[in-house]
């Protein structure tokens, strides 16, 4: 199969962004690990080595700001172990909206809006991306949390359950969701830190009228993409693509024509000036058809529920594919406990260890609505605070040991220090 081949933009930085840039170099405070992150002075570019060609390593990570072609984590405050790697946090309800929620108010904007004030602590870290979805993720409406009593599921109807999609039933966009997108996608993008962007899920591609549309939404989506020159952005088709049939509706047509959309949404790179990495991510099992993997530029995991031992005999067969394994998506527990933690971060090590990056997937932001990005100011995992804040403290923990395996200098390791 041929490969695309990269042109080189004329400016070397996005013209579509140009006004907003000129505001960054004149107002921009940079991060401050030891000494600094790097100074992103130009738009974000994300590529894998095969798509780069045979003078780059296959199954690395690549990214560049208006220069050469560079791995991932190349700076100097990075550990050399950690190039070609990249490190996510799973923040699917970024962009969320639900349509039929009447029960509370609900600020889409100023949701989004929080999660873009938190991308300086994860950077911080050493995480350099954030994974988001088009049709969100599971919204945790709990009756005796948040007075909601619905379904997080399209297919339960209007009074009970939830509309939360960026497309119309004939795959068509939504310019709300499009608005905040682009605010995402920006404000990432100054910070050199990337987005996987997730188009379609299981609770929600029920809204589609037909396969066609969903292939027209796989298009329109892409198309906006490449007309906004937004590359800064991984592609992941539909996450969980593999699940059980009956989780996918429209006759299956997600997991036994995954690779068809796949091959289309490649196609519209096929004229533009620049091509995205794309993938489709597996369920938690971690199975994935070479066939399938040839396909991808990314091979995209989940690792929900599967022990490190078993992670790393996967990972080992997943990288025969020479493509980068990327696990987006990983949950060892649901309890923010000392033994939860144990696991997540031996997670965590059997992913770096073994040359692919690693997603963490926070409880309580990413399924309680309505939603906290936060990180707590300690990591200290104690009973004597509140639910939330021991959560908070729990993802305090999961970032430090991330900042661990990437950064030389970890910021909370300077602290105690000082």
């Amino acid at each position: 199969m041929s490969r695309l081949i990269f042109k080189t933009h004329p400016s070397g930085i996005r013209t579509t962004a140009l006004s907003a840039l000129a505001e960054v170099l004149v107002g921009l405070l940079l991060v401050t690990v030891v000494g600094s992150l790097p100074t992103v002075a130009s738009a974000t570019e994300i590529a894998t080595g095969v798509m780069l060609g045979p003078r780059f390593k296959p199954d690395r990570f690549y990214m560049r700001m208006g220069g050469r072609w560079e791995e991932t984590y190349s700076h100097r405050v990075y550990r050399t172990k950690a190039r070609g790697r990249l490190m996510i946090l799973w923040l699917p309800n970024a962009l969320f909206e639900d349509e039929w929620l009447i029960e509370r108010d609900f600020d889409p904007d100023e949701n989004t809006d929080r999660v873009i004030a938190s991308l300086d602590v994860y950077n911080a870290y050493g995480v350099g991306a954030i994974g988001v979805s088009l049709q969100g993720g599971v919204p945790g409406y709990r009756l005796e949390v948040n007075g909601i009593n619905r379904n997080g599921m399209a297919n339960a109807g209007k009074e009970s359950g939830s509309l939360v999609s960026a497309f119309k039933p004939d795959g068509s966009l939504k310019e709300s969701w499009l608005g905040r997108l682009e605010r995402l996608l920006l404000e990432t993008d100054r910070r050199g830190m990337v987005v996987c962007l997730a188009y379609f899920g299981r609770g929600q591609d029920e809204i589609f009228e037909s396969p066609r549309a969903i292939v027209a939404a796989a298009r329109n989506m892409t198309d906006w993409l490449i007309e906004k020159d937004f590359r800064n952005v991984v592609i992941d088709v539909a996450p969980g693509w593999d699940l059980e049939a009956q989780n996918w509706d429209h006759g299956s047509f997600i997991p036994e024509y995954i690779a068809h959309v796949l091959e289309d949404v490649r196609e519209r790179f096929h004229d533009a000036a620049f091509a995205l990495p794309i993938g489709a991510s597996s369920g938690g099992n971690m199975a994935y058809p070479d066939s399938l993997a040839q396909l991808c530029d990314v091979i995209l995991v989940q690792g929900n529920g599967v022990s490190p031992d078993q992670k790393r005999v996967r990972l080992r067969e997943l990288r025969s594919n020479l493509r980068p394994v990327w696990m987006i998506e990983d949950d060892n527990g649901a309890e923010p406990t000392l033994a939860t933690l144990s696991r997540e971060t031996a997670s965590a090590n059997a992913l770096f260890a073994n040359g692919a990056g690693w997603g963490f997937r926070p409880l309580a932001r990413a399924h309680l609505f309505p939603f906290d990005y936060r990180p707590g100011s300690t990591s200290e995992l104690t009973n004597e605070v509140s639910p939330t804040e021991r959560d908070r403290a729990y993802f305090k923990a999961v970032l430090e040991h991330i900042a661990t395996l990437v950064l030389k200098k970890p910021p909370h390791k300077q602290q105690k220090k000082r």
